[in-house]
């Protein structure tokens, strides 16, 4: 992430959030989880996630690609809107039950058993919380 010196000031100064490393995944998801705070619910849905994620394409400048546990909702991943990094999404039936992995590459998921269900487009998020999105 090219402005991560600026968004860590920005995750301290303006909105209260600490951060404990010099990991751009940590000022990422805090970035995602302080525009999904502002949101004021207790739980959260799809258009919540994508108006946060809006937000998020919006001040993040750079490559990223990033998956999250939401609580109460689930785990996501998304993508830069450049799509520089990749992310792909599989999955795999288990006892007639659907497990879901996001991976970088196609062969850690194959490895493991799963079908590639889709490489998310750039600045999408992964396509099972929403067919129109």
């Amino acid at each position: 992430m090219t402005n991560a010196p600026d968004l860590k000031k920005y995750l301290d100064e303006v909105v209260h959030r600490h951060i404990n490393t010099d990991s751009d995944s940590e000022i990422l998801l805090n970035m995602f989880a302080a525009s999904l705070q502002t949101i004021g619910k207790r739980r959260v849905n799809a258009e919540d996630i994508f108006k946060s994620l809006e937000e998020v394409y919006s001040q993040v400048e750079g490559a990223y690609a990033c998956v999250a546990m939401i609580a109460g909702y689930g785990v996501i991943g998304f993508r830069d809107p450049y799509g520089v990094r990749p992310i792909i999404l599989g999955e795999r039936d288990t006892n007639g039950k659907k497990d879901y992995m996001f991976a970088s590459e196609s062969v850690v998921l194959e490895c493991l058993n799963f079908k590639v269900v889709c490489n998310l487009r750039p600045g999408t998020i992964s396509p099972h919380i929403s067919n129109d999105r």
